[in-house]
């Protein structure tokens, strides 16, 4: 009886072992990965709360990693995507987690965006472009104070994983019927009250006190020339980067 017991215990034992092993793993993940020390102390604490907040709030796993591209190295070669941080610490793609890369490349800062498992699927392509651009995201960073636009990112990602971010399509779509049902408005108003002004008399007829007759007729071709002009793609503030990549990558700037 006591053999029994002491199995029974001993598998119980061995199953709560198991369950703990993947939150110990989970546990140990950083969640801020700084090996660039990009990034001082007190704002990686910063943004470890905003993560763990933004965790606590929706269920999905919030990380920042920095990398820095070496002086003269190419950044399509030198670069940390969000793979990289998924097998740095063993983690899969189908988790629920958002993986935000920030980059130092010649003295410029960039800033990548990953979904995996859920977060991938219930954040839309349209709120990602959003945040990414996000004056309190895009011109913070780009104006040397990453810490504070990734705060600003999590806190909006967090957002976008519980709802919605931005103006959603039903809005941009009413809004655009009023202004156009205004213009039209206006446009037919204009168009009735030209036709129902009354036309000032001729003052001088000329049908019957002037004529005009064609006597010759000439056409001279001065010459032509072509002008060409080659515009440049430009990616401007709301463009992408190109530290970014592979799978789960759904924008940078």
């Amino acid at each position: 009886m006591k053999t029994r017991i002491a199995w029974l215990l001993l598998a119980v034992v061995l199953t709560l072992g198991l369950f703990a092993i993947p939150t110990a793993a989970a546990s140990a993940v950083p969640t801020v990965y700084d090996p660039a020390n990009l990034l001082y102390a007190y704002e990686e604490q910063t943004l470890t709360a905003t993560a763990r907040d933004a965790r606590e709030r929706t269920g999905c796993a919030f990380y920042v990693a920095t990398y820095r591209v070496p002086e003269g190295g190419d950044s399509y070669f030198y670069r940390y995507v969000g793979e990289d941080f998924l097998e740095d610490f063993n983690l899969s793609e189908q988790s629920d987690i958002v993986v935000v890369v920030l980059t130092l490349d010649d003295g410029v800062w960039y800033y990548d965006y990953y979904t995996y498992g859920r977060a991938d699927r219930v954040i839309s392509q349209k709120e990602v472009d959003y945040m990414l651009d996000h004056d309190s995201v895009y011109d913070v960073i780009k104006g040397g104070d990453p810490a504070t636009g990734l705060d600003a990112l999590l806190s909006l990602s967090a957002d976008a994983y519980a709802g919605r971010v931005g103006a959603s399509y039903v809005t941009i779509a009413i809004v655009a019927f009023v202004l156009a049902a205004i213009v039209a408005v206006i446009a037919c108003v204009g168009v009735y009250a030209s036709y129902k002004a009354k036309k000032r008399a001729v003052d001088y007829p000329l049908d019957r006190f002037a004529k005009l007759e064609l006597t010759a007729q000439n056409d001279v071709f001065k010459g032509s020339f072509v002008t060409r002009r080659v515009i440049q793609s430009n990616s401007g503030g709301g463009g992408g980067s190109s530290h970014g990549g592979g799978g789960g990558h759904r924008g940078g700037r």
